[in-house]
């Protein structure tokens, strides 16, 4: 249960700092979006591997990334969306 602005862990959840190491330094803003899905760090990886991928970069194909993931994919590419332009 959340109880103002704090996010707690989840048991297995990626921490702030385990977030950053993976994502690189996103605004905290980002960074507390993510932490409120509780995923793990594994979900975290995927989704921005998947973010950096060719498939995604250059070819726009859809994932297939299972749900906390996909989570964490979307909120990276609406905040930013220039990591998705297509290579011309």
């Amino acid at each position: 249960m959340m109880n103002g602005p704090f996010v707690t862990e989840a048991p297995g959840a990626a921490t702030a700092d385990e977030i950053r190491k993976i994502i690189g330094p996103f605004e905290d803003d980002v960074v507390m979006k993510i932490m409120r899905i509780t995923p793990t760090v594994d979900d975290v990886r995927r989704a921005y591997s998947w973010l950096r991928s060719d498939e995604y970069l250059q070819r726009h194909l859809a994932h297939n990334l299972p749900a906390p993931s996909a989570r964490v994919f979307e909120i990276l590419a609406a905040e930013y969306p220039e990591l998705g332009d297509p290579v011309l």
